[in-house]
């Protein structure tokens, strides 16, 4: 199904019933991602699939922030007309969730926040030294394609998104850009942190979830032991159990 917010057209899927609950994915990803775990929790929730702008069948964008995603799911919570919806975010659907419930806490009921990004990276001297270099490859000329592989290199160092952008580059910039560190202390619901022991992902590392813990005043951390950036898919059991114990 498709629902138009603004002028952008998001595809969304449907299933099940009980309590709303919006699941949104994770970068380069899109509803599919969630389709393992809905089929158990439709079972008790009315489950919200969507495709962010940009990502599966929604509309690209051609230059969105976090506050421009964050404003498609509320209107799409008014659009549909649910009475205060739970919402689960994965990664970058975390860093859209922070920033909805932050800025509207009375929009939702619960929170539940999966390997989120959102606190910014320590800015340490080599990761500014990177990002630095990085901005200057676009006065160098490209010989060789020599340009082209070294900056792919730098940007793995900087973010591991980065090389799967496609035309969201401008979107992905500007999200990454953004630290959410200093809005989590306004959020009042209770929210679940659930998180992969071994996340190797510079924007969702186990320490960004422990802080992230310290800072959201209503919040407990669930650390799934080897896992890593995906416990939904990794540890599908453990991770439905999680969720349904902190919703019903």
């Amino acid at each position: 199904m498709y629902l138009k917010i603004g002028n952008i057209n998001i595809y969304y899927q449907k299933l099940g019933k009980g309590k709303p609950l919006i699941m949104l994915h994770g970068w380069g990803n899109d509803v599919s991602s969630f389709w393992n775990i809905s089929q158990v929790l439709k079972e008790n929730f009315t489950i919200y699939l969507l495709d962010l702008p940009g990502f599966g069948k929604s509309d690209i964008p051609k230059n969105f922030n976090v506050e421009d995603f964050a404003e498609v799911i509320k209107n799409f919570i008014k659009l549909q007309g649910l009475n205060k919806p739970n919402i689960l975010g994965h990664s970058l659907g975390g860093r859209i969730a922070i920033k909805l419930t932050s800025k509207y806490p009375n929009l939702i009921e619960r929170l539940i926040l999966e390997d989120s990004a959102g606190v910014g990276p320590k800015k340490t001297l080599i990761n500014l030294s990177l990002q630095t270099m990085a901005k200057l490859f676009n006065l160098i000329p490209d010989f060789f394609q020599f340009k082209s592989k070294l900056k792919i290199k730098f940007y793995k160092k900087i973010s591991s998104d980065y090389l799967k952008t496609g035309e969201n580059k401008e979107t992905f910039k500007n999200i990454i850009s953004e630290d959410l560190t200093l809005v989590l202390s306004k959020i009042k619901n209770e929210t679940l942190l659930i998180w992969g022991e071994i996340d190797e992902t510079e924007e969702a590392s186990l320490a960004h979830g422990k802080k992230m813990y310290q800072l959201i005043p209503n919040s407990r951390l669930e650390v799934l032991e080897d896992t890593g950036h995906f416990p939904h898919l990794e540890k599908p059991n453990q991770f439905i159990n999680l969720v349904q114990d902190f919703l019903l």
